[in-house]
């Protein structure tokens, strides 16, 4: 992840945990505004984003990346 620690500046984060989140039929798991720790302070802070949690598919099953641009479109805010 692309996040640096708001405490030390360390780039060793990662999503530690979230209290909200569905799990769908396939078993994915969609996490809105995980808290992130860092390895290098152990400060932990959430963060406003939407992660997608999915064991791999095959690139050529349309059925299942189909159902996934769905997943994930259902989780995008139009701000217009």
């Amino acid at each position: 992840m692309d996040k640096k620690c708001p405490q030390c500046g360390s780039v060793d984060t990662g999503p530690s945990f979230t209290f909200d989140y569905d799990r769908d039929d396939s078993g994915r798991v969609i996490a809105r505004n995980p808290f992130f720790a860092c390895g290098g302070c152990e400060h932990t802070w959430q963060v406003e984003m939407v992660l997608v949690v999915a064991q791999p598919f095959d690139p050529d099953d349309d059925e299942a990346i189909n159902d996934f641009v769905e997943t994930i479109n259902k989780e995008v805010v139009d701000v217009d």
